[in-house]
C-alpha cells in the first residue's frame, strides 16, 4: 500500500497525519505548541522546540503498523501564515519566530497609514491591506528596532517552509503563503512595490526562490530521516498556507466554494477565479488551485468564545452535555446576543479595541440562553463576512468545531446555507497530503470523503434573518465604546505609572 503523510504547522499544535492512497487517514500523532505571549503584543514561538515536535510527531507516525508493511510516496506540509521565521543558510534560528497574531507592529502601521493611499495600492498590488499580522510589516518593524537580527539571518521564512527546510536542507517558499502579504498577485512573484513601500527593499536577497504548492520542493534529508524514524530521500512537497490547504482538504476549489475552519480564528472563504468577485473590505490569497483566489475573512473570533464559556459561564465542562442545554433554547436566545470579539477583529472590520460582549439579557434570561448565544453570536460574524456575496451556494466547515453538531445546524440556519460538514477534521494535513500525491503524479480525480449535510429550518433562519441586522448595527454603534474603553484603561495605566 502506498501511503501519503500530511503535516500541519499550527499556532498551538503540530500534527501528522497519515494518508492511504484513497486519503483515509490510517495514522497520526499530535504535539502542542507553547507560543510565548507577552503585555506589549508579542507572540513568538522557540523555533527549536517548534522542530522537536514535528520530530516526534513524525517518529511516533512512523512507527504506525500501516509504514511497516507500505510505503510512503511523499510529504506535504501546510502551516500558519503570516509572521517570521528567520535562520541562517544551516537553518539554523535566528531569533524565536514571529506570530501571525503579534501586534508589536501597530504603531507602525498607524503611521503608515497616514501616508495618502498607501493602503489601497498595496491592496491593489499583494491583495492585503496594513495589518499587523501581514509578515510585510513584521519585517518593517524588524528593520526598524533590530536591525541586528534581521542582519544575522540568510533566509525568511513562513513557518512550514522554515520546517521543509530542515527535513530536506532545500530553501525554498511558496506561493499560497507568500500571497498573504508580500506577492504581486498579477506577476506572481515577490512585489518590488511592497518591499519598496516598507523600505525593506534589501531583504529580497533573502527571499528563497518560489514554488507551487504542489511543486517537489527536495526529498528527506539523511540526517532529518534518522530524526524522524522515516525513509531517507522520501519526496517533499512545496506545501500550502493552512486556509488553503484546508480549503482543498475540505473540497472547496470550485468558483464560488464557501468553507469555514471552526477553530482558534473561524476564518471564512469564498473560492473566486477572478479578482474581479474580491471585496475590498478584506484580503485575498492565491489558491492551492491554479487561476483561482481566496477571497478570505480571518476573523480573530473562533473557539477561544466557546473555551472562554465552558470555564467561566458553563456549568460543565462537557461539550456534549453544553450541546444538549443549548439545543432546548429556541433560536434567537431570547433576543440575547454575543460579541464573538475576546481579542478584537480583523475581519470583516479592523478594530483591535473591540472586545466581547452580551447584550438583550432581562430578568427572564436563563444560563442555557447565555450559552446559546455565544455559538449564536459565532454564526453571525461568518454571515457578517458573508454580507454582499450571493446568499445560495453550500458551505464547507472544516476545524475543531466542526465536531459539534447543534453548533453546525445553528450555522446552518443563520446563514441559510446548507452545512457540509467532514467527518474527518484534520483536513489542513488532508490538503497537504493531497499536493504531496500531486507532486509526485500520484493525483488522477479528487477522491471522495466521507460527509454529513445540514439543511436549513426556514422557521429558524427567518429567526436570525430578522435577528441579524441588529447584531450587525450592534457592533457598528459599539466601535467607539471600545475606543473610549481602550483609552481610559490606558489613561489609568499611565496614572498609576506616575
Amino acid at each position: 500500500m502506498e501511503y501519503f503523510l500530511g503535516i500541519d504547522i499550527g499556532t498551538s499544535r503540530v500534527k501528522a497525519v497519515l494518508f492511504d492512497s484513497n486519503f483515509h487517514a490510517v495514522a497520526s500523532a499530535a504535539e502542542n505548541t507553547s507560543p510565548t505571549l507577552s503585555p506589549q503584543g508579542y507572540a513568538e514561538q522557540d523555533m527549536e522546540q517548534l522542530w522537536q515536535s514535528v520530530v516526534r510527531t513524525l517518529r511516533e507516525v512512523a512507527d504506525s503498523p500501516a509504514l511497516q508493511q507500505g510505503q510512503l510516496k511523499a510529504i506535504g506540509l501546510a502551516g500558519q501564515g503570516e509572521g517570521v521565521w528567520l535562520s541562517d543558510k544551516h537553518g539554523n534560528p535566528v531569533g524565536p519566530g514571529i506570530l501571525w497574531s503579534d501586534t508589536r507592529s501597530r504603531a507602525l502601521m498607524d503611521e503608515l497609514l497616514r501616508s495618502p493611499g498607501l493602503d489601497k495600492a498595496l491592496f491593489d498590488e499583494t491583495g492585503s491591506q496594513l495589518q499587523p499580522c501581514n509578515t510585510s510589516l513584521q519585517l518593517c518593524w524588524l528593520k526598524r528596532n533590530q536591525p541586528e537580527r534581521l542582519a544575522a539571518a540568510d533566509y525568511v521564512f513562513f513557518a512550514k517552509d522554515w520546517i521543509r527546510f530542515r527535513l530536506t536542507q532545500v530553501a525554498a517558499l511558496e506561493l499560497t503563503d507568500t500571497s498573504a502579504s508580500l506577492l504581486d498577485q498579477t506577476s506572481g512573484e515577490i512585489s518590488d512595490f511592497a518591499l519598496h513601500a516598507l523600505g525593506i527593499d534589501d531583504l529580497k536577497t533573502r527571499f528563497p526562490p518560489l514554488l507551487r504548492p504542489d511543486a517537489p520542493a527536495g526529498s528527506l534529508s539523511e540526517a532529518a530521516a534518522l530524526l524522524c524514524g522515516l525513509p531517507h530521500g522520501t519526496p517533499v512537497a512545496a506545501g500550502a498556507l493552512d486556509v488553503c490547504s484546508a480549503a482543498l482538504g475540505c473540497g472547496a476549489i470550485h468558483d464560488g466554494d464557501i468553507y469555514t475552519i471552526l477553530g482558534t480564528t473561524c476564518c471564512t472563504g469564498v473560492v473566486c477565479h477572478g479578482r474581479e468577485t474580491v471585496s475590498s473590505g478584506t484580503r485575498f490569497v492565491t489558491h492551492t488551485e491554479p487561476g483561482s483566489f481566496i477571497n478570505l475573512f480571518p476573523m480573530q473570533a473562533g473557539t477561544p468564545n466557546i473555551d472562554w464559556l465552558q470555564q467561566h459561564i458553563s456549568l460543565t465542562p462537557d461539550l456534549v452535555a453544553l450541546e444538549k442545554e443549548i439545543a432546548a433554547i429556541p433560536p434567537g436566545s431570547g433576543g440575547v446576543f454575543w460579541q464573538p470579539y475576546l481579542n478584537g477583529e480583523r475581519a470583516p472590520f479592523y478594530s483591535p479595541t473591540a472586545r466581547a460582549g452580551f447584550f438583550g439579557i432581562d430578568q427572564h434570561t436563563s444560563r442555557a440562553a447565555l450559552q446559546r448565544a455565544v455559538f449564536e453570536g459565532l454564526a453571525y460574524a461568518i454571515v457578517d463576512s458573508l454580507t454582499g456575496y450571493a446568499s445560495e451556494g453550500d458551505l464547507y466547515l472544516t476545524g475543531g468545531g466542526a465536531a459539534s453538531a447543534t453548533w453546525l445546524q445553528i450555522i446552518a440556519d443563520c446563514t441559510g446555507r446548507t452545512v457540509i460538514a467532514s467527518h474527518f477534521n484534520e483536513l489542513s494535513a488532508r490538503g497537504a497530503a493531497l499536493l504531496a500525491a500531486r507532486s509526485v503524479g500520484a493525483y488522477k480525480s479528487y477522491p471522495a470523503i466521507e460527509q454529513t449535510r445540514y439543511r436549513p429550518q426556514p422557521q429558524a433562519h427567518a429567526v436570525y434573518r430578522a435577528l441579524f441586522p441588529v447584531f450587525r448595527l450592534l457592533r457598528e454603534q459599539l466601535q467607539p465604546v471600545w475606543q473610549a474603553r481602550h483609552q481610559a484603561l490606558q489613561s489609568f495605566s499611565e496614572d498609576n505609572e506616575q
